[in-house]
């Protein structure tokens, strides 16, 4: 059963970390890549029974399809680093579209992700409640989690920049790792922001040293999904709501029919969402049966115990906070006059644009004046070209 009240979060303001794990446990993690080491690396852990995650930058993703299905044959982890690896805090605070560097980046690596949610790290570690609340806004980023920290940093990159060997790079990991006793471990595969620096990349030859004094000084290794606050985290179904323009909530009525009437802090406004891929999600509503658009009639109920075709949307984000659904018969989810949910739209001008919002969050999407006129503009011209066309008709 749905809890309204247990607080629960797809991005926290607090970072996750490994200081629950047992003494001499640790959970190897690697920023930055893929790149020219990252296949050897895994391989080496692998030979050696140890799954790591991988965070990897969405650009450098892209080009290494080859290398993520490795990581996956090996059963390492792949994780969300965003696409550019920018200083998210200041990003955010320039107006930088966040929500667009994680999607952009999940968008290569979902193939290749086999746990049942996306992990996420801040490049450099950084983060603010702002940045939280911003990729909570988005339901492209629901089935996330994050951001992952750290007890032993990694600073193996500056090692390389100042051209230290690789015995003295390891010989200071395993001083740190003994001081912190156990947690998750930061290395770095490839290195994102210093080129300059990439063909000095030594962490395969630490790691070769490592991680045999590791195991002979008694040191465990865990993957990132065993730790047990991420491992209960991850069991989460995340739920939202759904509003109207007018602000009312999409809200289980009858016991199966749906309607855009609902008030905020009522359970039965409540759904949970599992990607399909290809842009397709199924719903369940707070009856815990998928939304469905089976039956003679247009409406849309909550009635399907099973997912079949007629269970399934298309997902269409109209911007960070807004969606449009798209049913199978190649209409839109639209709300009739008496706030019944229908898949009736046979235009997209006519279908239901929802915000979209986590349960637990007061999302105000205050609008400018400025982007009021904006928006008005882009109407106009719209309802012009529509007049132009009939005119030259």
């Amino acid at each position: 059963m749905f809890n309204l009240n247990k607080a629960f979060y797809l991005y926290q303001t607090q970072s996750f970390t490994g200081t629950e794990l047992p003494a001499k446990t640790l959970c190897l993690t690697f920023d930055d890549g893929p790149g020219k080491h990252t296949a050897d690396i895994a391989r080496f852990l692998y030979e050696n029974n140890i799954q790591a995650t991988f965070f990897v930058v969405g650009k450098y993703a892209y080009h290494h399809p080859d290398i993520l299905q490795q990581l996956k044959e090996m059963d390492h982890l792949v994780g969300n680093h965003t696409y550019e690896h920018p200083d998210i805090p200041y990003y955010v605070s320039v107006d930088g579209n966040i929500i667009d560097q994680v999607v952009r980046t999940d968008a290569v690596i979902k193939p290749y992700v086999t746990s049942n949610r996306v992990y996420f790290r801040a490049p450099y570690g950084k983060w603010s409640p702002e940045v939280a609340h911003e990729l909570n806004r988005s339901i492209l980023t629901a089935n996330h989690i994050g951001p992952i920290f750290w007890e032993v940093a990694g600073i193996d990159c500056y090692y390389w920049q100042n051209n230290w060997p690789a015995e003295e790079a390891a010989a200071r990991y395993l001083t740190d790792i003994e001081q912190q006793g156990r947690g998750i471990v930061v290395f770095h595969d490839e290195i994102a922001d210093m080129d300059v620096v990439k063909p000095r990349n030594k962490t395969l030859e630490l790691l070769k040293i490592l991680v045999p004094q590791l195991l002979e000084r008694g040191y465990q290794f865990v993957s990132l999904d065993e730790i047990p606050s991420i491992k209960e985290t991850s069991t989460e179904k995340p739920t939202f709501t759904l509003r109207s323009k007018g602000g009312k909530r999409v809200s289980l009525k009858n016991k199966i029919e749906l309607y855009a009437v609902g008030q905020a802090g009522n359970l039965q406004n409540l759904l949970t969402l599992e990607e399909l891929g290809y842009g397709k999600v199924a719903i369940k509503a707070a009856n815990n049966l998928y939304l469905s658009t089976a039956g003679e009639t247009n409406n849309l109920t909550a009635s399907a115990v099973e997912m079949n075709a007629t269970e399934t949307f298309d997902l269409i984000p109209v911007n960070a906070t807004t969606i449009m659904l798209r049913c199978t018969n190649g209409f839109y989810v639209a709300i009739e006059k008496n706030g019944k949910l229908s898949s009736s739209a046979q235009f997209m001008r006519q279908a239901a644009i929802f915000s979209y919002a986590n349960h637990n969050l007061a999302v105000k999407n205050s609008i400018s004046l400025m982007k009021r006129f904006s928006l008005l503009k882009k109407r106009l011209l719209f309802v012009k070209s529509k007049l132009q066309q009939k005119i030259s008709q």
